[in-house]
């Protein structure tokens, strides 16, 4: 028995002996790849489809294009930018962009966030109705929205007008879209009628997330419903308020456009014209790539560092129930 066991436990056999060697799939250097190669393929495509073009149209800026097959690229070096600054139709729509940005925030924030809050107290099944029928102007397309609104306000033919003359409000019928003192109005209202459907479900679903002890304990100690909405809603809402604000301010230029280019056109004499839509037609319309990549490249960095101030912000302000 004794000699069983020495057998089992006797030292090794005198001699260099070979290292084991891992197989490659658990080695240390595969095990810190292994991330990155998952990731390598979203890296990829936004790589190709954001970060190239991005790196293109700085490129494009110093130099002056007009796109047409065959025609070279002449570097201009800051003419561009000169140019652009220059330019009274750019300063009206720096001007305008100001206005729809601004603008859009009761549509986007403040009455969204109403209506989520007064949604929430119904039982479910009308919540759920009210909730949809806010979100369906969201998810039609702008060109149909666009068709609607053109009839509703039409000059002739108009609901609008009609009713407003019913009423005695207006003498003679209004060309909404032709008028300047009109026309980048309707805009406003238009994009923040289609904001507000998508503005209350994202509140909705913050309002989800807050514990409902907060308010038991405020309704015992007094605290009216308006008292509960700031002291306790406002604030437990905040990263979503603040996330909400800053899509807003970013995107808000991006969601007008469709509806200056299918409805106004920029116009009456580019009063309701805004920075992407002056980006479009400096390319499209008079050929000019360089300067039209100039203005993106300014709004980049502009709204680049608007997100970073917009991000501190947050990180500031913002409160997590945690």
């Amino acid at each position: 028995m004794s000699k069983t066991i020495e057998n089992l436990y006797a030292p090794p056999l005198a001699g260099k002996s070979e290292p084991l060697r891992q197989p490659w799939h658990q080695s240390k250097l595969w095990r810190r790849l292994k991330p990155y190669l998952y990731l390598l393929p979203a890296v990829a495509l936004l790589g190709i489809w954001m970060y190239r073009p991005l790196l293109y149209t700085f490129y494009l800026a110093f130099h002056k294009w007009s796109m047409v097959p065959g025609t070279a690229k002449v570097f201009v070096g800051f003419d561009n930018f000169s140019r652009l600054l220059q330019n009274k139709s750019f300063v009206e729509a720096i001007g305008n962009t100001v206005f729809y940005t601004v603008g859009l925030l009761p549509f986007s924030i403040v009455i969204p966030l109403i209506l989520a809050v007064v949604t929430d107290k119904m039982n479910d099944r009308m919540k759920n109705f009210y909730r949809a029928l806010f979100f369906i102007p969201m998810i039609l397309a702008p060109v149909s929205v666009s068709a609607i609104w053109r009839w509703l306000f039409h000059p002739s033919n108009g609901v609008v007008n009609h009713l407003l003359l019913k009423l005695g409000l207006i003498e003679e019928q209004i060309a909404f879209f032709s008028d300047a003192s009109w026309a980048r109005w309707i805009i406003l209202f238009i994009t923040g009628w289609k904001m507000i459907g998508f503005s209350t479900i994202m509140f909705a679903a913050a309002l989800t997330s807050i514990n409902r002890e907060y308010y038991e304990a405020a309704s015992i100690d007094g605290a009216s419903s308006f008292r509960q909405f700031l002291n306790v809603t406002v604030p437990l809402m905040s990263p979503m308020i603040l996330f909400m604000l800053t899509m807003s301010i970013l995107f808000s230029s991006q969601w007008t456009f469709a509806y200056i280019d299918i409805l106004t056109t920029g116009g009456p004499y580019g009063s309701s014209t805004n920075i992407y839509y002056e980006m479009y037609r400096f390319a499209f319309s008079n050929l000019n790539v360089g300067v039209s990549s100039a203005a993106a490249m300014l709004f980049f960095l502009a709204f680049g560092v608007i997100a970073l101030a917009l991000n501190a912000v947050s990180r500031k302000f913002a409160f997590y129930d945690n």
